[in-house]
């Protein structure tokens, strides 16, 4: 493709390439409406040439544009410019997973974080009906704070249909992460897009592709034919649950592998969820793997054309953005771009009994307080925390000494009709006024490392309901881990598991959310140093990380946290627990 620099695309000014690869060409341009630089993806001028193709891609492109989803890399506008096709999405300079696995092998914690972050960016465009078709590792941004941003949704579909018009059984795609059904040029459902996620972990855990060969189509037939080779004999630290999950990832036929994104989420989690490993363990006796070079044509999109004698048979061919930061969403939409602080002055006096609720709930049993968990920090230890206990209240007749509160409507708490449970519920009391309505229950936290815990009866159904833990340092210093519900566009997944960063008053990048339906949940913050560690559990006995946030925090306070929107659902608490931990 000739070199497009200095052209006007609409209304972007081409400044200079950033990359070619198999299907388009991507430029630095230059947004003048909006003083920014973007990216812009040129695809060649021959495909426009089709009126088939044309309709295709603004059909594509459109429906691009409706992805809104914190993992998956928008797409601002899109058109045509002296015959190219083009596409205009972000900027981003941090580079991409391919990058990232040159430099080094990632810990189980990252691989983690990552397939997560993928699978639920996957699991939310196969609900909408996209199947990706190119799953790579050059697919994925990561941005500045390591997050996963999927990017060329649809493109590997625009292309190939270009292509099949000149060249019948063009396959469009990846060799190296082709399922097998794309691979033999079969119709593919999303179930492929899971297969070359599979391979995605698989290169992750081991440092390498499990299929090369000198030719793309030969790897198109390994892909169909070879056994997976063992991910334990190339790298020996790998844990066994992990390598069952590569199993059923890697299947041959999409019946036998994880019939959803989201079931590979679930499976993920819990594999690495109680793995206690630390960051360079998982990198050792790992197998070198074979230099790019050994693999023409592999690193980017190929079109692998087969004669009618070639094409080989398939044997079988199938979780602060919350509540937090969502206060300073609302704000903005209530009193025309005002900053939200959270509640109200802290209450210093004690907090005396109050009379039960009406709502009857039904009590929890309370996990055991030193159940094991691991930790994993930023340098994880060879050794699990011990858990000392340090502080419970099981809310029964009243509350603790210790708390106070930070309230919105000091009428809207209450202890539970049945002995053992803390009940807290706001109402829209303050709505329309310069705060959103919220109950906190706030204690000192202790010195040195810790860990709270508690277990919560709560099913939100509307915007910005929530309730959780948090830690808090002052109104614009708070992290928050909250069952909750949100569903604004490119921000939040709705019903799900939240841990929220909100520093000096702005809600950060880094935040992390899990889905989650159940109506039970427990919940658990760590603090080791400087890092805080959030989990959660349907069962209090097994725990799954869901992200950690590095702060510098002085003096704190720790406790419960319920808020709502205008409707008023009640958060029933069974107990809370501060545990100290000690090495």
């Amino acid at each position: 493709m000739e070199d497009l620099t200095g052209k006007q695309f609409g209304h972007y000014q081409i400044v200079a390439p950033l990359g070619e690869g198999g299907m388009a060409a991507v430029y630095k341009a230059y947004q003048p409406s909006m003083e920014r630089y973007v990216a812009v993806k040129v695809l060649p001028r021959h495909m426009s040439t089709s009126e088939e193709f044309v309709n295709r891609f603004r059909r594509e492109a459109k429906l691009l544009a409706q992805l809104q989803h914190p993992h998956i890399l928008p797409v601002f506008d899109y058109g045509e410019a002296d015959g190219y096709p083009y596409i205009v999405m972000p900027l981003v300079n941090s580079g991409t997973l391919a990058d990232l696995l040159k430099k080094r092998q990632l810990s189980l914690p990252e691989v983690r974080r990552i397939m997560m972050q993928l699978g639920d960016a996957l699991g939310y465009a196969h609900t909408r009906g996209m199947i990706h078709r190119d799953i790579k590792p050059s697919n994925v941004l990561i941005d500045e704070r390591g997050n996963c941003l999927l990017t060329d949704f649809g493109l590997a579909r625009m292309a190939e249909s270009a292509t099949k018009i000149t060249s019948s059984g063009a396959v469009m795609g990846t060799p190296a992460y082709m399922s097998p059904e794309q691979g033999a040029g079969t119709d593919i459902d999303h179930r492929s897009d899971i297969y070359s996620l599979g391979i995605i972990l698989y290169e992750m855990v081991t440092g390498r592709v499990p299929y090369t060969a000198e030719t793309p189509v030969a790897v198109v037939f390994k892909h169909i034919q070879d056994p997976l080779p063992s991910a334990r004999k190339l790298n020996p630290n790998l844990p066994e649950a992990v390598e069952l999950v590569l199993l059923k990832l890697l299947a041959k036929n999409p019946a036998d592998r994880y019939q959803s994104a989201e079931d590979f989420v679930h499976a993920i989690q819990k594999a690495i969820s109680d793995i206690n490993v630390s960051d360079d363990q998982l990198a050792t006796q790992v197998s070198p793997a074979p230099t790019r070079n050994s693999q023409p044509g592999l690193s980017q999109s190929t079109v692998v054309t087969r004669s009618n004698s070639e094409t080989p048979a398939s044997k079988n061919l199938q979780s602060s953005r919350f509540p937090i930061w969502v206060f300073v969403i609302v704000g903005v939409m209530a009193l025309g771009a005002i900053a939200i602080l959270i509640g109200s002055n802290l209450l210093a006096a004690q907090i005396p009994a109050t009379p039960s609720a009406t709502n009857i709930v039904t009590k929890v049993s309370v996990p055991i307080i030193n159940s094991p968990v691991p930790s994993v920090t930023s340098a994880p230890s060879t050794e699990l925390p011990i858990s000392a206990e340090s502080f419970q209240d099981d809310f029964t007749g009243q509350l603790a000494e210790g708390w106070t509160w930070l309230e919105e409507d000091p009428t809207k708490w209450s202890l539970s009709a049945v002995d053992g449970s803390l009940q807290i519920m706001t109402s829209d009391a303050s709505f329309d006024g310069p705060y959103l309505p919220l109950n906190i229950l706030l204690r000192d936290a202790p010195p040195g490392d810790f860990e709270i815990t508690t277990a919560l009866h709560f099913t939100p159904t509307s915007n910005f309901q929530n309730a959780g833990l948090v830690i808090f340092q002052s109104q614009k210093d708070v992290l928050q881990l909250s069952r909750a519900f949100c569903d604004i566009v490119n921000a939040c997944i709705g019903d799900g598991v939240y841990f929220d960063n909100f520093e000096n008053g702005s809600v950060t990048g880094s935040n992390y959310n899990v889905a989650f339906h159940g109506s039970v949940i427990y919940l658990r913050l760590q603090r080791e140093g400087n890092t805080y560690t959030s989990y959660y559990s349907e069962d209090g006995q097994n725990w799954i990380m869901t992200g950690q946030h590095a702060r510098d925090f002085s003096q704190i306070k720790v406790g419960l946290i319920a808020a709502q929107s205008q409707t008023e659902i009640p958060a029933v608490f069974d107990y809370f627990t501060m545990n100290l931990l000690l090495k």
